[in-house]
Parts: structure tokens; C-alpha cells; sequence
């Protein structure tokens, strides 16, 4: 492999995660009676909490609909992975060097396959905010605190894989 390696978002799985979410958003409007009389509870969740468990619903999953939606239509690159380093457009404009990566590994979460890594506090730094909120909860869980994976693109994991076993240093494949 000579050429770096390249994954663009994907149309048809943008579409398809923005489907899923919207699906969450309307579980969530029900369950706050946006469709008629507010559905009861069970034993496992009282009738008061079920509209609080819709209002969560809809505020977390409303914005993933329209993040997968805008991707569906602008597309563009999604990872780059070369000698230099990795560029994920999630995190940052800016190529994240290979000396700046401290760790990485995989990781399959409920079957989805997932690459963690870690960068070193200078780099973390260019993150948005919520990156690097969420990057407390991630390494608390996986030892490690920031995520990529390629399911909404055009690319496989195992595709990732090889790439970085071809550009990325001993050092972080060990």
C-alpha cells in the first residue's frame, strides 16, 4: 500500500443512521405524548418517567439525525490515513501526527468494530469541547479516550486496519 489510505461518508449510510435516529426521535415524541395520551409504565420504569425518558430520547438523538443527514448530501472525506499521520475530520482539521498519537487498539463493542487511540495533551487541545468531555467517560471505559470508526463510510475496517499496520509506527502497533 503506497497510496494513503482514504474514506469518504458515505450517501447511503448517512441516510440510513439519520433513518435510525429519526426512528429514536419518534419513540421520544411519543413517549411525550406529541401522538395522544402518554403511553404507562412497567415495573422496570414508572408512568412518571416515561416522558422524561422521551425528552431524552429527542434531545440526544435528534441531533445525530441531522449530522447524518448533512453528511449524506455534502459527503467528503472522512479519514485520511498516510506517513504523516491520521486526519479525521470528526476531530480536527488538522493531520494528527504519529508522533503526537500515544496509543492505539481495537476494540469490537456489541459488534461493532471500533479503533481507540490516544493523543497527547497539546493535541487534544485542538478538539472541540465535546470530544474532549467525552473523552473522560471513553477512557474510564476503554482505557483509552478517543474513537473512530469507518461504519458511515465508504470503507471497511479491516481496510483501516491494514492501513494503519502500513503507516503507522512500530511503536503504536506493538
Amino acid at each position: 500500500m503506497t497510496r494513503p489510505f482514504e474514506a469518504h461518508f458515505s450517501p447511503a449510510r448517512s441516510i440510513l443512521l439519520s433513518l435510525l435516529a429519526v426512528g429514536f426521535v419518534a419513540a421520544g415524541l411519543w413517549m411525550v405524548g406529541a401522538f395522544g395520551e402518554v403511553p404507562g409504565g412497567s415495573r422496570r420504569l414508572p408512568d412518571w418517567a416515561v416522558p422524561i425518558m422521551g425528552w431524552v430520547a429527542i434531545v440526544f438523538f435528534a441531533p445525530f439525525a441531522f449530522l447524518h443527514l448533512r453528511r449524506a448530501f455534502a459527503g467528503g472525506l472522512a479519514v485520511r490515513i498516510d506517513q504523516r499521520g491520521m486526519l479525521l475530520t470528526d476531530y480536527s482539521k488538522r493531520l494528527i501526527a504519529w508522533d503526537d498519537i500515544v496509543a492505539i487498539r481495537t476494540e469490537n463493542m456489541m459488534g461493532n468494530k471500533i479503533l481507540l487511540f490516544e493523543v497527547d495533551d497539546a493535541r487534544a487541545a485542538d478538539f472541540g469541547a465535546g470530544k474532549r468531555m467525552a473523552a473522560g467517560t471513553s477512557r474510564s471505559m476503554y482505557g483509552l479516550g478517543y474513537s473512530l470508526t469507518v461504519n458511515n463510510t465508504d470503507r471497511s475496517h479491516s481496510e483501516l486496519l491494514q492501513a494503519l499496520e502500513h503507516f503507522a509506527p512500530h511503536r503504536l502497533l506493538g
